[in-house]
């Protein structure tokens, strides 16, 4: 009878173990923005928005409906953050979410939702959005941002 329980334990652990292996192994969050593919640089240098931190620079043709690049005053080794400026709860082609100051959040002018930008996670502070922004990968390296999906 032990030797059953020693194995059964043994079992449902390996099975457990697997399980947070496939959890770990997941990759980004599935937005409801449709993916388009990103690869650019940018050089913030050139551009004075994305030198004062909780400055951000929208950028109209990459993404789905353009990138909101973001300085963010929580990380000094990657200090910029990037979005898709699409509203999570109006997938409108012609309505974009878009900063209204240096607050660090941004607001969706057709349905009114608005979006904490600061540390890097686009969640909306009011609705009708329940949704967070699509975010892109940064990566700061040589002077130049990097911005991928």
């Amino acid at each position: 009878m032990n030797q059953f329980f020693s194995k059964g334990l043994k079992t449902l652990l390996v099975g457990f173990f697997i399980l947070a292996g496939m959890n770990g192994c997941k990759k980004d969050y599935n937005s409801s923005i449709p993916y388009v593919y990103v690869d650019i640089n940018v050089n913030p240098t050139n551009i004075i928005e994305l030198n004062i931190p909780g400055g951000s620079y929208y950028f109209a043709n990459p993404g789905f409906g353009g990138i909101i690049v973001f300085r963010d005053l929580t990380d000094d080794s990657n200090p910029y953050l990037a979005y898709d400026a699409t509203c999570t709860y109006d997938l409108s082609t012609t309505c974009r979410v878009a900063a209204t100051d240096n607050s660090g959040q941004v607001k969706c002018p057709c349905c009114g939702s608005t979006f904490i930008l600061f540390g890097g996670n686009g969640s909306p502070t009011k609705g009708p959005a329940t949704e967070p922004l699509k975010q892109y990968h940064t990566y700061y390296t040589g002077g130049l941002i990097t911005i991928r999906n």
